[in-house]
């Protein structure tokens, strides 16, 4: 495929009943986004609404299933500026999480170029795609991952994510920012002439924050099914790119500089939640830290084990 061509972006989205609004703002965000290319890419949306009982007693619930239902179906509708919709709702034990969200994702048989992890939680510069176009355009690699900065996070190590300005604060800073002021960022970055693109020696990515990955890397590198639903697949990938950089495979990540994603800390679904008191949502239980823990400890037990296959196999 020639780098003129138009590339297509697959943005992947699992949402639960309670995230529902947040994907029509997201689905919003995304739309505005391409306005500013129009023409210029291809997105596709791959959205799985996950109704399994496994999550919500819908007996004991006030609202009945039928309304997300509804209402994953209107978004849907009025989503008509992308390439191709793929909205899909589970109710079995196909998509029971995130992983089973990407992976099934990444084996797919849609014709895209690059694959997005995009969390419902994401806020990021309604620009952002003006940058993605002209790097798409110039990307050689065959293998490839594009983030955005960041703001300061947990520790040190994710360092080479965060926007210059937000180097000096504290470690706790992530948990306090209001997330729409990403675009007010990313207005600063355009007005200084400060937008730019730098490639980092160390691979490191959060998940859903708007990572974008070449959809022939992740389907070469792959979340193994013995992950399970939940837990450790963004580091899967990320510590199996860095060895195949080690290897001397043609592979980069590239950071989109003056454009931040902020993930949304500080107005979270467990303080700000309107079907709280009308959905028997088990997952939402203790903060959702017990079905998390089930989840992670079956991607831990079997983790060290598939990165040693990886390895192996190259």
């Amino acid at each position: 495929m020639a780098h003129s061509t138009i590339k297509t972006l697959q943005v992947t989205i699992h949402c639960l009943p309670r995230e529902i609004d947040q994907l029509e703002r997201l689905c919003n965000s995304l739309r505005e986004c391409y306005f500013f290319v129009e023409n210029q890419i291809n997105v596709i949306l791959d959205v799985t609404l996950n109704l399994n009982e496994y999550f919500i007693d819908w007996n004991k619930s006030k609202i009945p299933k039928q309304f997300f239902v509804d209402k994953f179906k209107n978004i849907d509708s009025f989503n008509d500026w992308t390439y191709q919709n793929v909205f899909e709702i589970s109710e079995d034990d196909k998509c029971l999480g995130i992983n089973d969200k990407r992976r099934n994702s990444i084996n797919d048989s849609l014709n895209s170029d690059y694959l997005m992890y995009l969390d419902l939680d994401a806020y990021f510069p309604n620009i952002v795609f003006t940058s993605l176009v002209q790097l798409f355009n110039q990307i050689k690699n065959e293998y490839s991952i594009i983030s955005l900065e960041t703001v300061r996070l947990w520790d040190n190590s994710w360092d080479g994510l965060v926007n210059k300005n937000y180097i000096d604060k504290d470690h706790e800073f992530f948990k306090n920012i209001d997330p729409y002021r990403a675009n007010k960022i990313a207005f600063d970055s355009l007005v200084n002439n400060e937008l730019s693109i730098r490639v980092v020696n160390t691979i490191k990515f959060g998940g859903g924050w708007f990572n974008i990955f070449s959809k022939n890397l992740l389907r070469f590198i792959n979340i193994p099914i013995s992950l399970g639903s939940y837990g450790l697949d963004d580091t899967f990938v990320m510590m199996a790119s860095n060895y195949m950089k080690q290897k001397g495979y043609d592979i980069n990540q590239f950071i989109l500089e003056g454009l931040v994603c902020i993930e949304n800390n500080k107005y979270t679904l467990y303080d700000y939640n309107p079907y709280s008191n009308y959905l028997e949502d088990k997952s939402f239980y203790n903060k959702g830290r017990e079905f998390k823990k089930h989840s992670r400890e079956k991607s831990h037990v079997n983790f060290n084990n598939e990165l040693k296959k990886f390895m192996d196999k190259i």
